[in-house]
């Protein structure tokens, strides 16, 4: 989603179109329409991909269809949003400074990001919409960053932040604890011990999550759970972070990352960590806060 802001952002700027690799989760869920790049040139960066220097390779099959293009840095504050006359592309998260942000507007993606026709008529979306603001809810990043095994053999950014520092959050803002709803991805439930157990799609490249009809992905519901509600307490998470930002009715508390500590790599220790009033602050550790334009 942020790669989608970005090009989108960048896209309106100049008045062109922002022309995808392939479909991705957001063609399901969005109202928004945008070109696509032939299945012959998606199987080109398909095979570019698996080689040993992909980034390289996924560039060097677009100068092949686009022999004028021109690749740029979004994480560079002085060319992410430079015009060119030549077709540009980028190849980077897009998510992790703040000139990146600081062009965006708010209500342009409100916009972008309105829920597809196919998602509104859904059960879950009409049963959390049929409780909007009416609850309030926390969210429990855990999964991969609490698998000592998974962060021993691959690179991990994310802290595992305690379940009591949301705990003391929660009562030192004036809220009845016992109020609040959890939502997590704690398939083991090691911390959210009652979470439903609920089956999950899968995921493949180039298009992400699998799609299944009426359900649309494995975790839509829950991030219309956090999306309706009345007050979240988020994670240090893009998940939770974009749910909180496109919420109609939610006020949001975030983590403040001050330290930072792998589970498993670093000791099976969790971090305690304060939380502030807002969605600002970056889920990342070392990372300055977000701020985006109304």
């Amino acid at each position: 989603m942020h790669q989608y802001a970005y090009g989108m952002t960048y896209a309106k700027k100049y008045n062109i179109d922002f022309i995808l690799p392939s479909k991705w989760e957001g063609t399901k869920l969005f109202k928004t329409e945008n070109k696509i790049l032939s299945e012959d040139i998606q199987n080109e960066l398909y095979i570019a991909d698996k080689q040993k220097n992909s980034n390289d390779s996924r560039k060097e099959v677009i100068k092949t269809h686009f022999p004028n293009a021109t690749f740029i840095d979004p994480e560079n504050p002085f060319e992410n949003y430079k015009f060119s006359k030549r077709p540009v592309g980028f190849d980077n998260v897009c998510a992790y400074d703040q000139s990146i942000f600081s062009k965006m507007s708010k209500k342009y993606l409100l916009e972008i990001f309105e829920f597809s026709d196919e998602v509104k008529n859904t059960e879950s979306y009409k049963y959390w919409e049929n409780k909007s603001g009416t609850y309030n809810i926390v969210h429990l990043r855990r999964d991969d960053i609490s698998n000592p095994e998974y962060n021993k053999n691959n690179v991990q950014g994310y802290s595992v932040i305690s379940k009591s520092s949301y705990e003391n959050a929660i009562l030192e803002n004036g809220f009845d604890l016992s109020k609040f709803e959890w939502t997590s991805d704690d398939y083991k439930r090691k911390w959210h011990t009652d979470r439903v157990i609920d089956e999950k799609f899968g995921w493949k490249y180039p298009e992400g999550s699998q799609y299944r009809p009426g359900k649309i992905f494995d975790w839509l519901e829950d991030f219309l759970r956090l999306y309706f509600a009345r007050t979240i307490f988020r994670a240090n998470s893009s998940f939770s972070w974009w749910a909180a930002f496109l919420s109609p009715t939610a006020t949001v508390y975030s983590p403040v990352l001050d330290k930072s500590l792998i589970y498993g790599v670093d000791g099976l220790e969790e971090i305690d960590v304060n939380f502030v009033e807002g969605n600002h602050p970056h889920w990342m550790y070392g990372v300055e806060d977000i701020f985006i334009n109304d």
